[in-house]
């Protein structure tokens, strides 16, 4: 009688910890879209306060939903550039977009590339364009 105790304990044990394991490893995805908006500006400014305290700026604004207005100087198929100075990627080939258009995007901010010198955005919506 007391192995069958422990062999179900252990069984019910190795269950519970194997759906716990599961539901943390398997997180629903986060939906930038639906988010509330951390930041909202234009892209010169976001980039300039970047420039001013670059650790400040990103433990205030990395991995958080901002709201950003610029105007697109470069398009590819899902990638906009807002003024020279933020490469976003959107969540889909948008060709209806026209360089020199204002435009404000929603997105996630994901660091700065050292290389190229410019901020990165992904996860973008197209909240609105003029």
């Amino acid at each position: 009688m007391k192995t069958k105790n422990f062999i179900f304990l252990t069984l019910a044990f190795i269950a519970a910890t194997g759906i716990v394991l599961l539901s943390y490893i398997y997180k629903e995805h986060r939906t930038i879209r639906t988010e509330k908006v951390n930041t909202s500006t234009t892209a010169i400014a976001f980039y300039s306060t970047f420039i001013k305290d670059k650790a400040a700026f990103n433990a205030i604004h990395l991995d958080k939903a901002i709201e950003l207005k610029g105007l697109i100087t470069t398009i590819e198929s899902n990638r906009i550039v807002l003024d020279q100075k933020i490469v976003v990627t959107l969540e889909r080939d948008l060709m209806t977009l026209n360089i020199n258009k204002k435009i404000t995007i929603k997105g996630r901010y994901v660091g700065f590339d050292d290389l190229l010198e410019y901020l990165k955005i992904d996860q973008a919506t197209v909240t609105s364009t003029q």
